[in-house]
């Protein structure tokens, strides 16, 4: 069995019953997405046995249960507060700085955020799928992932409300990456205690980049100042314009949250084919690349896998979407990017 860790916005509640999945003591989170997404953002675990990923039952879901406002303000106020009741995401950033702390060889940290038609049992196999390809080969220096699942649907005509709630995921998810900064200010500044050597990058999938951009124009609504938290920023298939990285758009701020950006695009993507055709006014960026390269900023590496043909389905190969763990070729060449080379797709 194995544990990673999960940050969600999609709906938790203390009514069970259909539809819904039990997730602690007194909570169940809803299964299908079918929601708008919010602002309320909790954090977890999520085990399972890497050979059994096929169906939702095949996942243990723990989600910590945060205590409320009025508590929380009175165990601050008389020093009180205890590790087991802190908020979700102080356990769960605490639980990875300690490993990160302990950790005797790299043990870098991935942050996954995946794209539409991603119900809760798609991206909890999702997750499977990458601790396949990332955490277990000895050749990859990922040894945690956390999954930022927000509440989006299988259905490909709800494709317009998924797109509005990725919006709203952005927005919860710079309140995410605004406490990310707050603990380790906490850590390092207050507490005076040292920066562990492990990296954090970030592998955006569809309109999971749509979350993204949304969180970079959130943080600057809440004027957050920008830290590069961040190693590798992964782009793929990205469902955004094909000029999002370029002033004044809020990608094009991207740089500053990490050290080097990889944009992987295809353009034989069948699925932002389908985006492009009946959804959106542009060309998306992870079907054609940047419009203008001499616009986006240093840094920013385009990777074309057009030509890529060792998906392991026929339909694989049609549509072309999901080649960040489907294809062999680009597997290998994102763990080789996370270990600090470059692509050998650019140009």
């Amino acid at each position: 069995m194995v544990t990673h860790h999960i940050i969600t916005n999609r709906n938790i509640s203390q009514k069970g019953g259909k539809g819904y999945v039990k997730v602690n003591e007194n909570e169940y989170i809803k299964i299908d997405g079918d929601e708008e997404a919010n602002l309320n953002l909790r954090y977890g675990t999520v085990t399972f046995d890497p050979k059994k990923t096929k169906r939702l039952s095949d996942f243990k879901i723990n989600i910590y249960a945060d205590p409320d406002d009025e508590t929380l303000e009175k165990l601050k106020e008389d020093g009180k507060l205890t590790d087991k009741q802190a908020l979700g995401s102080t356990k769960v950033f605490g639980e990875l700085y300690a490993e990160g702390l302990k950790a005797k060889e790299r043990e870098d940290i991935l942050v996954f955020v995946h794209g539409y038609r991603s119900d809760l049992e798609t991206s909890l196999w999702t997750l499977g799928e990458l601790h396949k390809k990332y955490v277990e080969p000895e050749d990859s220096p990922i040894c945690h992932l956390v999954l930022f699942t927000w509440p989006a649907r299988r259905k490909v005509l709800r494709y317009r409300s998924d797109a509005y709630d990725a919006v709203q995921s952005g927005y919860a998810m710079a309140r995410s990456y605004a406490s990310l900064k707050d603990f380790f200010r906490q850590k390092l500044v207050k507490e005076k205690q040292i920066m562990c050597e492990q990296k954090i990058h970030l592998l955006c999938h569809s309109m999971g980049n749509r979350v993204l951009e949304a969180m970079l124009k959130g943080l600057a609504d809440i004027q957050v100042e920008i830290n590069s938290l961040f190693g590798e920023i992964i782009l793929v298939g990205a469902d955004v314009d094909y000029d999002a990285l370029e002033r004044p758009k809020p990608l094009y701020r991207l740089i500053d949250f990490g050290e080097r950006i990889h944009v992987y695009y295809h353009n034989k993507d069948q699925a932002l084919g389908f985006s492009e055709m009946t959804k959106n006014a542009f060309n998306r960026l992870g079907r054609w690349g940047a419009k203008n390269s001499i616009g986006i900023p240093d840094d920013v590496y385009q990777a074309d896998v057009s030509d890529i043909a060792d998906n392991p389905t026929v339909v694989q190969n049609v549509v072309n979407h999901w080649y960040y763990y489907n294809s062999p070729a680009v597997v290998r060449d994102i763990k080789e990017v996370l270990n600090g080379q470059v692509s050998v797709f650019t140009f």
